[in-house]
């Protein structure tokens, strides 16, 4: 791994994340286009922690809210904090449960494909959805089953293609929340969703490096790659600013249901990736004379 592609993982970590287009998958793929192979789950976790800050700056004011809900000063924010919460519990659940079926897709790029296709399909039922129903609710009709729906979906879809933020704000969409509700619920539930997985995952990385030791076997990078921490810290640092720019994108065109556009996206790059995944990055590639 070079600087340059440390930047560049970076680069799709940080636009990805919040696009509703699978951070996952398109990561996957710029790795095997770039480096011919997968990287470890901890290190595209770990890039995560990018994304987490550029929410924590962008939300700042629901950060504030909620923090003050807590503490008893703020009802609306109290009620916020607690719809995330018990989102977050069917997602830890159905995510410690398909966690070693999501390290194995790795190395089969097809799933992504076929999720990145179940995730057109759900923006553009959404989209449809949100521009017919006028008796849409806002955050503050939200209920309990609608957080558990959207936490659900969260846990099973995540780490397989199937975009976080994609499939998030459809469900809300589905259960009635209006699509603006439904997209700045989905960001709020990204927080502690991210900092558990980069917790969980990012630790395994992050203890040899602060300690000054060789990695894992099962995370060691590329031969004659740049220094590990060099590259996490880059590709940290770019995803946290590309991640920033990604959430003010997608805020404006969930204003007004526009969400066809990533739909069709999803479309082209799952029927992609279905291909490369059968056929192989390499061979299909280097078939047609093109070098990476």
């Amino acid at each position: 791994m070079t600087l340059l592609i440390a930047i560049l993982l970076g680069l799709v970590q940080g636009l990805t994340e919040f696009l509703p287009v699978s951070s996952t998958a398109h990561l996957t793929l710029a790795e095997n286009l770039l480096l011919h192979q997968s990287m470890p789950l901890a290190f595209d976790v770990l890039l995560h922690v990018g994304t987490l800050l550029a929410l924590l700056v962008y939300f700042r004011a629901e950060v504030v809210q909620m923090i003050r809900g807590l503490l008893g000063r703020d009802p609306e924010g109290l009620r916020l904090a607690g719809w995330i919460l018990l989102a977050m519990a069917p997602t830890v659940v159905f995510g410690f449960a398909t966690r070693h079926l999501k390290e194995t897709a790795k190395d089969h790029i097809w799933i992504y494909g076929v999720c990145l296709l179940v995730t057109a399909a759900l923006l553009f039922a959404a989209n449809n959805m949100s521009a017919r129903n006028e008796d849409a609710r806002g955050l503050e009709g939200m209920g309990p089953w609608d957080a558990l729906a959207v936490g659900t979906i969260q846990g099973i879809g995540g780490g397989f293609g199937l975009s976080r933020s994609g499939s998030t704000i459809a469900m809300g969409v589905f259960r009635g929340l209006k699509l603006p509700s439904a997209t700045r619920f989905s960001f709020l539930l990204g927080m502690p969703t991210i900092l558990g997985a980069a917790v969980l995952e990012g630790t395994h990385i992050l203890k040899p490096l602060l300690r000054h030791q060789p990695l894992p076997a099962e995370l060691a990078f590329p031969a004659g790659s740049i220094s590990p921490a060099v590259a996490c810290a880059v590709g940290v640092a770019v995803s946290a600013v590309s991640g920033y720019l990604a959430i003010g994108l997608l805020d404006r065109f969930t204003r007004k249901p526009k969400l066809n556009p990533f739909a069709f996206y999803c479309l082209c790059a799952g029927v992609a990736l279905v291909i490369l995944g059968t056929v192989g990055t390499k061979g299909f590639f280097f078939a047609q004379g093109v070098s990476l």
